[in-house]
């Protein structure tokens, strides 16, 4: 087996458990994520071309980022109150206080091309 073919599948695997520790206990989500995933695998395994698998896999690499860095899990704990679930890898960024006296450009003006 290939170098990179193992690297893909470890690719693989690295994504199901990624998938299982960020959306931990919605069991609808897991499964779609778990189809999606094997599609995308599949759809991609006859892909012979060494830069072309290269590119695959930095995909991977960067969907395992994007999931253990973007999503937020919240539950709902009573009609109008919800529970976050935030990780360690989870990104935070700054509040910033909303200035209502800020200047904002004016909106650009859409033209469309295909009027006739």
């Amino acid at each position: 087996m290939s170098s990179l073919r193992r690297e893909a599948l470890r690719w693989y695997k690295i994504l199901q458990r990624t998938k299982n520790e960020v959306f931990s206990g919605d069991f609808r989500t897991i499964s779609a994520a778990r189809q999606r995933i094997r599609e995308e695998f599949i759809k991609n395994k006859d892909i012979t071309e060494e830069q072309q698998i290269k590119e695959k896999i930095q995909i991977a690499k960067d969907v395992d980022v994007e999931l253990r860095r973007s999503v937020v899990q919240a539950v709902r704990k009573q009609p109008t109150v919800f529970e976050a679930r935030i990780t360690p890898d989870t990104r935070k960024m700054d509040n910033v206080m909303f200035d209502p006296d800020a200047e904002l450009p004016p909106p650009r003006s859409k033209k469309c091309s295909d009027k006739k």
